[in-house]
């Protein structure tokens, strides 16, 4: 709807009883206070009689706010949840907004212009310009970010709503207050730097998720293992001196799985990696929650328990009853070696720990007996 408006332009009086008492009396516009009011009301008429009117839309945005009505149909198109819908809504409104503000606020710089024409030659303009580098560009930073909530802590995920939150609301009610403004220059040039601010907010956030999302993939790198995803030598001797440190108690369980050469030899590598990959699944399976299991190295496993575990306990672990269940090959059984630790610790390196739990498996290998052993008590691995 087009309809014929006189605009506020600089330099055109308004109405101010308090400034116009005196001016008026004074130019003789009134005789006397009462008139006052009147004389100034005239003279405000007078000087827009003067000025040629021009065409507007009504459609200033001023309640495009109301379009958040359409995150029903949104929501029962897409599966997904309100609270992201409902940001991915402000993040690409804020450019549109951005876009249509500026736009307005240079088309009131236009007077002799159709105000009409002259707005949307001047947002066509601004959209042609800016849509290919804000589709190349900030929209896969924008995915990429409401895709990261479970790649940064909860808390950081929150402030980051609230701010996107804050950007688009900040936006939409600049809009409103310089749409009664006569600074026009002004007006564009705070509009233009808040949405280059946004943009830069958005790189800033997306450099900064990347790179801890690197972050996190290279402790991965160093603590796991690559082929069975199980914690590795590095991570097991950190976490036991965790536990070392908040003086628990706790057992070390070595595994050698025996004839896994065979393994290799007679299926193929791949079939062993499998292989490896299976008894991790299954192992970590029979702890029932107890503990963690890790690749210590080839195929030597090492799992860390709470409490103290019993020599039944082991021997009923080892025997993986889940094993037919996907398994690449049939079983062929696996060495262990127990160590419970308990304070006083014989030795404070968990290497040598390790070593005491490796030469019990070690021995058990002739008779597949389970060995036990306490921290304080000394093993020497026979000779190979």
């Amino acid at each position: 709807m087009i309809r014929r408006l006189y605009p506020v332009i600089p330099g055109l009086s308004r109405y101010n009883p308090d400034k116009c008492r005196s001016e008026n009396l004074r130019k003789g516009r009134a005789k006397n206070k009462q008139e006052c009011p009147s004389a100034c009301y005239n003279e405000t008429l007078n000087e827009q009689a003067a000025l040629p009117a021009r065409e507007i839309f009504s459609g200033n945005g001023r309640f495009s706010i109301l379009g958040f009505i359409y995150i029903i149909p949104i929501k029962l198109l897409y599966d997904e949840k309100l609270e992201m819908l409902f940001l991915s809504m402000c993040m690409s409104w804020t450019y549109t907004m951005g876009i249509m503000a500026i736009s307005i606020q240079a088309a009131y710089c236009f007077g002799g212009l159709n105000y009409g024409l002259a707005l949307i030659l001047i947002q066509t303009l601004l959209f042609v310009i800016t849509f290919i580098p804000f589709k190349r560009s900030m929209i896969p930073q924008y995915f990429y970010i409401l895709r990261s909530p479970h790649k940064v802590p909860k808390t950081q995920f929150t402030y980051l709503k609230i701010n996107i939150y804050l950007h688009f609301f900040t936006l939409f009610m600049l809009h409103l207050v310089f749409l009664g403004g006569d600074a026009h220059g002004l007006q564009i040039a705070i509009l233009v730097l808040l949405l280059a601010s946004n943009c830069l907010f958005y790189r800033i956030v997306y450099a900064v998720i990347s790179s801890t999302v690197q972050i996190t993939e290279l402790k991965k790198t160093v603590s796991n293992d690559a082929l069975t995803g199980l914690g590795n030598r590095t991570k097991a001797i950190k976490d036991m001196r965790s536990h070392m440190a908040a003086n628990r108690v706790f057992s070390i369980l070595f595994l050698d799985l025996d004839r896994f050469k065979l393994v290799n030899d007679q299926y193929g590598h791949d079939v062993g990696d499998r292989y490896l990959i299976h008894f991790g699944k299954v192992f970590s399976e029979a702890l029932n929650g107890r503990g963690t299991l890790y690749r210590y190295a080839g195929d030597e496993f090492v799992a860390l328990c709470d409490g103290e575990l019993t020599e039944e306990m082991v021997s009923s672990m080892t025997q993986c009853k889940n094993w037919d269940e996907g398994a690449p090959c049939a079983f062929n059984r696996v060495s262990a070696g127990l160590v419970v630790c308990k304070r006083p610790y014989a030795c404070d390196d968990p290497s040598d720990l390790l070593r005491r739990a490796d030469s019990l498996m070690y021995r058990n290998k002739p008779n597949q007996e389970t060995r036990m052993a306490r921290s304080g008590e000394s093993d020497a691995r026979p000779p190979v």
